[in-house]
């Protein structure tokens, strides 16, 4: 079996984390954790969330495959037992023993991590940047995540001259002067992927606005032609500073529209010629729609596939799904990510699954003949790294 557990890795999507030196294991679950719902869907169907409810949505997620191959690396690198108690405790003794930055220095260090890319748009309220980069030893390169600027704009209830100003000063900041290395727009959860390419116009922002100031909850919520335009509006920003942007694309979290995220959806705006010179990567592959966003990357040449979130939170299906990008996208348009948080552990357990997964995948071209050995060392050194430091110009 091809073994890459010394080639480096840039994680081209994740999120920062709130240091947390001392958890108890239902911390730690919850904390890092995916799936399984949250006290909050409990809520919302009016279910009391009792000690019964929180025991079992921490079940939940105990049980996904993930979490066991996450506990049992861990116990591993930790010399301990594969349980939680265990783990947990074992963590805490090494922050304790040697300090938490040099605890997630040597996590990200057995992982060989290099680089973060990270979205500060989750959690909110946002992290301190310059304290995260001092706690965890490694490169941290933000991206500007366009709706939490949307939703303070709409909080502010400013007219358009002031919003559009406004909007398109603050990511004009954020790419040119704040240390942001692309944008982030997650318009999939809101209003979905089906955008109209040609929102840019230049009375829809303004129109819709007022609409929406006038509407007020009553009738037609023009909110989609609003967010339309102020997607439209941030290719053109990350054209100007030659930025990425990212989008969600797939699967999220229990609240995301499911069916409104294909990358599918998106095949009209790609191609739109005002937006061609806009590099995009698709977050999550799209994920489990992940065929579609091979596919664009295979005939739009402005399109890179972000293989975070199905790997490495589908657990075992991290092989099916690089080989199933891999099926038509170029091999130098698919980059390494996790999308995870929460606490150093998972960034590290996610490495580990994605270079296990992606020799897997290699391994099966080579039987088949597609790759030689040395194709997929070098393939694998590109979708880990390589694609993530040219997309990004690191």
């Amino acid at each position: 079996m091809l073994d890459f557990s010394d080639l480096p890795v840039v994680d081209a999507h994740c999120h920062p984390y709130r240091r947390a030196d001392a958890l108890s294991p239902e911390e730690w679950v919850d904390a890092l954790a995916f799936g399984g719902g949250s006290p909050a869907y409990l809520r919302e169907g009016g279910i009391d969330v009792d000690a019964a409810a929180r025991s079992l949505l921490g079940r939940l997620k105990r049980d996904t495959l993930y979490f066991r191959f996450m506990l049992r690396r861990l116990a591993e690198y930790f010399g301990v037992e594969a349980t939680v108690d265990a783990v947990v405790a074992a963590r805490n003794q090494a922050i304790v023993r040697d300090g938490y930055a040099a605890y997630a220095g040597r996590l990200h260090g057995a992982g060989r991590i290099e680089t973060l890319i990270v979205d500060d748009g989750y959690p909110l309220p946002q992290i301190n940047l310059d304290q995260f980069r001092a706690e965890v030893g490694v490169e941290v390169l933000p991206v500007f995540r366009i709706e939490v600027l949307i939703q303070d704009l709409l909080d502010d209830d400013c007219g358009w001259s002031e919003f559009q100003r406004r909007y398109d000063e603050s990511i004009a900041e954020a790419l040119g002067n704040g240390g942001y290395r692309g944008l982030k727009s997650i318009i999939a959860y809101r209003t979905g992927l089906d955008i109209d390419p040609g929102s840019r116009s230049p009375d829809q922002g303004r129109v819709a606005l007022e609409r929406l100031r006038r509407a007020r909850g009553r009738g037609e919520d023009p909110i989609k032609d609003l967010r339309d335009h102020l997607f439209c509006r941030a290719i053109e920003r990350c054209i100007d500073f030659d930025a990425p942007f990212q989008v969600h694309t797939g699967m999220g979290d229990w609240e995301v529209h499911l069916a409104a995220c294909r990358p599918a959806l998106l095949m009209e705006l790609l191609r739109y010629p005002a937006y061609r010179a806009c590099k995009f990567l698709l977050v999550h592959t799209g994920y489990p729609y992940h065929a579609e966003a091979g596919y664009l990357a295979n005939v739009l040449p402005n399109i890179w596939c972000d293989i975070s979130e199905g790997l490495p939170f589908a657990g075992n299906a991290g092989k099916r799904i690089i080989a199933e990008v891999l099926e038509m996208a170029p091999i130098s348009r698919v980059c390494y990510g996790s999308d995870v948080y929460g606490s150093p552990e998972p960034f590290y357990t996610s490495a580990l699954l994605g270079k296990q997964a992606l020799a897997q995948a290699l391994g099966e071209l080579i039987d088949d003949g597609f790759l030689s050995g040395t194709e997929a060392q070098e393939a694998a050194r590109m979708i880990l790294a390589d694609n993530a430091r040219e997309l990004y110009g690191i």
